[in-house]
């Protein structure tokens, strides 16, 4: 998989989190191991979750049930008959696929007959057409069900589908500032009409292209191109970009556990401190308590037939 660029908490989180607002004027290093250090914390939500909450665009590959898409039997009178296996059956009978990971918006759906991916069929969102996104009314979506009337199906074999798509939690942005015109798709450098909230850590959004800025000096950032599925592409003096936003939840667990990170280099990775009724947690089992602040948002993968 990809390398994803989203880090849940910036360094101005980090530095206020820990020091307070008066941080701004007396803490101006350490810039490149604080956000080695958030983005390790980040790592560590994404695993421990099982799976990411920044937008990507990616594509997915799913296997569909298991076995030959038809089971061959024998009549009574040695005729041969071929009888749907158990999945075919029932992806025909439910037409609902549990999607393996959260799904923003889907892009292109292709569904193919057979593992030798020979013959494709595109599918169109809609209830007038092939395919809704479940569930109806709130976000992310998790599962995929074919409208009751589509005359296309989901057939069972090895990578019979595949959803290009933006997949992750949410997403929300907020207004940032405008950018100078950026007439290369290779440079890294970015001038901005105002820097002073744009901080290292934070994924940007310029047009359709995501950036990771990895520097702030002043109105220029120093950024990755083009990340998390997206393509660097050229802009116009004046575009409009914004910073990507997570839940709440997760920023705070992001700082909370980056905490225990930072503090690791002094006392190590000892899991008490102290003795007897003067014991401490500290910081491996901190870690641990702090993650399961955000079991409500482990999923239970429903179903095997995905890749």
């Amino acid at each position: 998989m990809a390398q994803i660029y989203h880090t849940y908490a910036n360094i101005y989180d980090f530095k206020a989190f820990l020091g307070g607002t008066d941080h701004v004027t007396d803490w101006t290093t350490d810039v490149t191991p604080v956000l080695r250090v958030l983005e390790s914390a980040s790592n560590r939500i994404d695993q421990y979750v099982g799976r990411s909450f920044g937008p990507r665009t990616e594509t997915h590959s799913f296997d569909l049930g298991e076995g030959a898409l038809r089971d061959d039997s024998l009549m009574p009178n040695g005729d041969m008959v071929e009888m749907p296996d158990y999945w075919t059956t029932r992806l025909q009978s439910t037409g609902i696929l549990p999607l393996d990971d959260w799904l923003i918006s889907a892009t292109t759906v292709t569904s193919y007959e057979g593992t030798d991916r020979t013959t494709t069929t595109t599918l169109s969102e809609g209830i007038a057409n092939d395919f809704l996104l479940m569930p109806y009314n709130t976000n992310p979506k998790s599962k995929l069900k074919l409208v009751e009337n589509t005359l296309k199906n989901l057939y069972s074999g090895q990578q019979t589908l595949t959803i290009l798509g933006q997949w992750g939690w949410q997403n929300d942005t907020e207004s940032i500032s405008t950018v100078d015109a950026i007439g290369s798709t290779s440079t890294t450098t970015v001038t901005v009409s105002s820097g002073s909230t744009t901080y290292v850590g934070d994924t940007i959004l310029v047009g359709t292209e995501q950036m990771y800025v990895t520097n702030v000096d002043g109105n220029t950032l120093t950024v990755i191109r083009g990340v998390n599925g997206t393509t660097a592409a050229t802009h116009s003096g004046g575009a409009a970009y914004s910073r990507y936003k997570y839940p709440a939840d997760v920023v705070q667990v992001c700082l909370d556990v980056a905490r225990t990170y930072w503090r690791s280099r002094d006392v190590g990775q000892s899991q008490l401190i102290g003795t007897n009724e003067m014991q401490m947690t500290f910081p491996q089992n901190e870690e641990r308590m702090i993650l399961r602040r955000l079991d409500n948002y482990k999923n239970k993968r429903e179903t095997a037939i995905y890749v």
